[in-house]
């Protein structure tokens, strides 16, 4: 099929899956490299989300711009599994990634980090993270094959997931009912699935942190994740090649996308915000920046 004719096929089908105009639909598809149709396997359990999408969540405020090698959330490749997703992890930042996700009391921070309710079983290569009160799973190895240290307790922390491995401490089962409340939040469904997406194609969302090795993603409550950046995809590119990969495939049309801006985005009535500069924030010194995140995980 031609490149026209594809871009047509794309541009029509962003037309009807959102609120954008047809020309706004086909320029956006114009930028799409190529369009083969939806491709993003969801898991059709809500409790596998749910859980797929605060481990995004977990990540994004985590790492924020202190990726390697454009892993954004860390994650190389995500394969769809019968009971959940396979995770491929940035190797150098695998160990960072188990810390950051598994349950800990911070007493610095006087509350809870990672997702809570989150265990650990298998083998030092290949590592089940698996809620304790349901079914929901997603496995992990290394892009490398070595293995995954479980992480230790550093000063001030309680790791919850050894200390209480077959349920949820009180501390836990709060903060997991916060992750499911409603308040703040227009549609949970849409949260799960969009932010379980998220988790689910590192190969689009890594085009953000691909220039540089970084971008910068954080988070401004339980309902969104935010990314930057500045060189590489415009915002319209990418967002062309997430709605081309089936990204706001079943969500509500009116709220599909939104463009404030040639610059910025909102998928999911501001589920999955992108921003992108106009220009370069690093110049010369992207480089060295990236050196000495390095430097951070080695230390």
């Amino acid at each position: 099929m031609s490149r026209s004719r594809n871009a047509n096929r794309l541009a029509k089908k962003i037309r009807n899956q959102t609120t954008l105009t047809l020309s706004t639909a086909s320029r956006l598809a114009q930028q799409a490299n190529v369009y083969l149709g939806s491709s993003i396997v969801d898991s059709s359990d809500p409790l596998q989300r749910r859980l797929e999408a605060h481990m995004a969540h977990v990540l994004a405020s985590s790492f924020r711009d202190h990726q390697l090698n454009g892993a954004l959330l860390g994650v190389r490749e995500a394969e769809p599994e019968s009971q959940g997703v396979r995770l491929t992890l940035e190797p150098d930042m695998a160990d960072e990634v188990l810390r950051e996700l598994l349950p800990r009391f911070d007493h610095s921070y006087g509350g809870i980090r990672g997702v809570p309710g989150l265990r650990v079983r298998g083998i030092e290569t290949r590592l089940t993270l698996h809620d304790a009160v349901s079914s929901a799973r997603v496995t992990v190895t290394r892009a490398d094959g070595g293995p995954i240290r479980l992480p230790s307790a550093r000063d001030g922390e309680v790791l919850l997931w050894k200390q209480a491995p077959d349920g949820l401490s009180r501390d836990e089962r709060q903060e997991a009912e916060e992750w499911t409340d409603a308040r703040g939040i227009e549609d949970l469904r849409v949260r799960d699935l969009l932010l379980s997406r998220i988790l689910r194609c590192p190969g689009l969302v890594n085009r953000t942190a691909e220039p540089h090795g970084f971008a910068n993603c954080y988070t401004h409550h339980a309902g969104d994740i935010v990314i930057e950046w500045c060189c590489g995809d415009t915002v319209e590119a990418l967002c062309a090649a997430l709605l081309a990969h089936g990204f706001a495939d079943d969500a509500p049309r009116t709220r599909a996308i939104e463009l404030p801006s040639r610059h910025s985005a909102h998928l999911g009535d501001r589920t999955v915000i992108l921003n992108r500069h106009g220009s370069c924030l690093y110049g010369r010194h992207a480089e060295d920046i990236a050196e000495s995140i390095r430097k951070g995980y080695d230390s």
